[in-house]
Parts: structure tokens; sequence; C-alpha cells
């Protein structure tokens, strides 16, 4: 009973992350932690083009 109300709050939430690839963790009755893997990825350092007058 719990557990399908649990699912029943955060189904909507829940598939808007999976369809775009987010980890989702459950952190309590109805409660969830989402994160998109993308902040995870460093960009590469900008290359400085030294200019002179």
């Amino acid at each position: 009973m719990i557990a399908s109300a649990d699912y029943e709050i955060c189904v909507e939430p829940d598939e808007f992350a999976y369809r775009r690839n987010w980890t989702v963790a459950r952190t309590g009755f109805g409660s969830r932690r989402y994160r998109d893997s993308r902040f995870d990825q460093h960009p590469l350092p900008r290359k400085v083009i030294e200019e002179v007058s």
C-alpha cells in the first residue's frame, strides 16, 4: 500500500527523468533526488590565444 502510494506520487517526475537519462535516487517516501549526468562531465579547458600588439 505504501509502495503504491509512493509510486503514484512520483511516477510523472520519474518518467521525465528517465526519458532524459537522469539518475533517480529514492531518498524516502515521496522523495527523490534527480541528477543529470552531464554535470559530472568536466569540460576541457579552452586554449588561450595570446595576442601581441
